[in-house]
C-alpha cells in the first residue's frame, strides 16, 4: 500500500545532533590532513621509490629444462613406442589419451586407488598367485613372475633415452596435470615427489599374508594395507623386482632433479 511522503519532523535536538557529528567529522579530516602532510614533509629527503608487487605464481622446485623448439603436435604413442619397441608397446600399454591416462596414473601413485580406466598399462598376464587355504592364504611367488615383461622393460630402458622423451613430451604433459585439477601445479615437481615416495618403499616382508573381505584380496597387515598403491604395487612384484625397479627409478630421478 502506498504511503504519501510525510515531511521530516524539525526536532531542534536532532538538527543540533548533526551538526556536531558534521563538525566531528570536519575535524577527524583535518587531523588526518595535517598528519599525512607532516610525514610527507619528512619523508622528502629519503624518499623510496616502491615497486610494484609482483603477482605470486606456483614456486617451482624442481624446473625441467624443455628443448627450445617444441612440437605440440607430437604422438606421444608414437615416441613411446619408438622407445620401447613398436610390438612391446602394442601388448603392453593402451595408446588412446596416452598423456592424459600417464599424468593421471603417476599422480595416483601416492594414494590409495588407481583408476583403472585411467591406466596406461595393461594389467600382466596369467592370474593373481596364492598359495594356502582358507585359514591362511599367502601372496604366491609365482605372482612375482608375472611381472618378469616388465621387469625386462625396466631393466633394458635407457635412462639418458627416456629422461630426453620426457623432456620433449614434458608441455603436453604439464597441460594435462593442469587440466586434471591442477592449474597451479608443477607436474615434474609432483614427478619428484611421486619418486621420492616409491624408492623410499620399505622391503615387504618375506610372506605376505592376504585376506579375501570381498571379490578382490587385500594384504591381511594393516599396515601393509595401508600404503599407497604405488607401494603396493612394489610388494605384490615380489622384493627382487622392486629392488630392480626402485634402482632404475632412482637413476632417472637424479636427471630430472635440478
Amino acid at each position: 500500500m502506498y504511503a504519501p511522503e510525510r515531511e521530516p519532523i524539525r526536532d531542534p535536538d536532532e538538527r543540533l545532533g548533526r551538526w556536531i557529528l558534521v563538525g566531528v567529522i570536519l575535524i577527524a579530516v583535518a587531523v588526518g590532513l595535517w598528519l599525512w602532510q607532516r610525514q610527507k614533509g619528512a619523508d622528502t629527503q629519503e624518499a623510496v621509490t616502491e615497486q610494484p608487487v609482483a603477482a605470486a605464481g606456483p614456486r617451482i622446485e624442481h624446473p625441467i629444462e624443455t628443448p627450445a623448439v617444441t612440437d605440440p603436435t607430437l604422438s606421444a604413442p608414437e615416441e613411446a613406442s619408438k622407445l620401447v619397441g613398436e610390438d612391446k608397446f602394442q601388448a603392453m600399454f593402451v595408446p588412446e589419451d596416452f598423456v592424459r591416462r600417464v599424468v593421471a596414473t603417476v599422480d595416483n601413485l601416492t594414494r590409495p586407488k588407481i583408476a583403472t580406466r585411467m591406466n596406461p598399462a595393461k594389467p600382466p598376464a596369467g592370474d593373481f598367485a596364492i598359495v594356502g587355504s582358507n585359514e591362511e592364504i599367502v601372496l604366491g611367488a609365482a605372482n612375482y613372475e608375472r611381472y618378469a615383461q616388465w621387469i625386462e622393460l625396466v631393466d633394458a630402458l635407457d635412462a639418458d633415452t627416456a629422461v630426453e622423451l620426457y623432456r620433449k613430451m614434458y608441455p603436453q604433459l604439464q597441460a594435462a596435470y593442469e587440466s586434471l585439477g591442477n592449474p597451479d601445479g608443477y607436474f615434474n615437481d609432483r614427478v619428484i615427489e611421486i619418486l621420492d615416495h616409491l624408492i623410499a618403499t620399505p622391503v615387504a616382508p618375506a610372506t605376505i599374508v592376504l585376506k579375501q573381505p570381498n571379490v578382490l584380496y587385500e594384504f591381511a597387515d594393516p599396515m601393509l594395507e595401508a600404503e599407497s598403491s604405488g607401494r603396493k604395487l612394489l610388494f605384490r612384484m615380489g622384493p627382487g623386482n622392486a629392488a630392480r625397479v626402485k634402482a632404475k627409478l632412482r637413476d632417472i630421478r637424479n636427471r630430472i632433479a635440478s
